[in-house]
């Protein structure tokens, strides 16, 4: 990847460090099918990688935009390895494609290995040793990850440590505990569990959640991390409150702060998303963006405004993998003083919304014959 537009002394930590590792970056604001991006080779890893760079309002001034949090995509060759490893930041993944196993274990300790398959989401705990191999012989893997990973290195300013520090973090994963990635998980709360390993998202029973509009929704917390795992799902013929407002303005993303995007992966369903600038708030006049959404559709909305329809005829399930464990008082990307509650989110109310957003959305409907289920909300 050419870097050579970018002054050195302009970088942070974690460009320079991307830069030596040659990593490829895609910056976008959406990504029509994970499957099918084109990755090009990491090779420290033994494997081709990106690092997806989403953001709402993309700058020629940087490199990368997010220094936060961000995302990747990893794909293992047939019979590969992702090569072992530890650092001080944390990953959750999705398995995009293929079937494989992960071992798990700290210096010295018995090695924990579980098996998964397309479909499948697991978190690695913070600084444990990890290697993840592909089961196949003829079939690559291709993992989608969220993780922290720019934090430390711009903390610190020292892959060294970050890769290096021999500290383990026995509060979060035991590996002398054998059930630790078993399949099962612990009903916390309504719309909470508590797992290290789900061996299908899509498959995964959800609870209602009717705050936002029609649908189901579950967050698990995984390997005592600050990252979860967050899926909603919404029927054919619906849509969903616009949400993302904080009195009365979009957040907007910051480039420097500890949390600075989100992104959304569509297991299901095929629809669209509206929205607004950051800082803009839907009234008469504002314009607003449309985004076209399938399975395997990840975008993002900068932290701002944003809404999502499903005039289509299957339930539309989306995968969140985010920074917000609500168990340290942290949700969608916020480090309040207290612990906000899920439903104290700002959002846009159906009877408030413009009225050409139900037009859109009933001619949406009546184009692939589906009937809507709005006109009683």
């Amino acid at each position: 990847m050419d870097y050579s537009r970018f002054s050195h002394v302009s970088l942070t930590p974690f460009e320079m460090w991307v830069q030596t590792e040659g990593l490829q970056v895609i910056t976008t604001h959406s990504i029509p099918s994970i499957y099918t991006v084109e990755l090009e080779e990491w090779k420290r890893t033994g494997c081709k990688g990106a690092l997806l760079d989403m953001t709402h309002e993309p700058s020629e001034k940087v490199m990368i935009n997010n220094q936060g949090t961000t995302r990747y995509l990893i794909e293992i060759p047939p019979g590969g390895t992702f090569k072992a490893e530890k650092h001080l930041y944390e990953e959750i993944y999705y398995v995009v494609k293929g079937r494989g196993a992960t071992v798990v274990w700290n210096e010295g300790t018995p090695k924990l290995t579980f098996e998964w398959e397309e479909d499948a989401c697991f978190a690695i705990p913070l600084n444990a040793w990890h290697e993840i191999h592909n089961g196949s012989g003829s079939e690559s893997v291709r993992l989608y990850a969220a993780t922290n990973m720019p934090a430390p290195f711009n903390l610190y300013g020292s892959p060294e440590f970050v890769f290096n520090c021999p500290y383990t973090f026995n509060d979060r994963f035991d590996p002398n505990d054998e059930t630790y990635f078993s399949r099962k998980a612990t009903k916390l709360e309504d719309r909470l569990l508590q797992s290290n390993f789900i061996p299908s998202v899509t498959n995964l029973a959800l609870d209602n959640w009717a705050y936002r509009g029609p649908g189901t929704n579950m967050h698990t917390i995984m390997s005592g991390g600050r990252f979860v795992c967050h899926i909603s799902e919404f029927p054919p013929g619906s849509y969903k409150k616009g949400h993302g407002f904080v009195d009365g303005q979009a957040v907007a993303p910051s480039r420097t702060g500890l949390v600075n995007e989100n992104s959304y992966l569509f297991l299901s369903g095929d629809g669209y998303d509206l929205q607004w600038k950051p800082h803009a708030h839907p009234a008469p006049g504002v314009p607003f963006e449309r985004f076209n959404f399938k399975r395997g559709t990840l975008m993002t909305n900068g932290q701002a405004g944003h809404q999502h329809f499903n005039p289509g005829n299957e339930p539309a399930r989306y995968l969140v993998l985010r920074y917000g464990n609500d168990r340290f008082g942290l949700r969608e990307g916020q480090m309040p003083p207290k612990k906000v509650r899920r439903s104290d989110k700002p959002q846009l109310e159906y009877k408030d919304e413009q009225p050409e957003i139900r037009a859109l959305f009933d001619e949406e409907c009546r184009k692939r014959g589906t009937k809507s289920v709005m006109s009683s909300l």
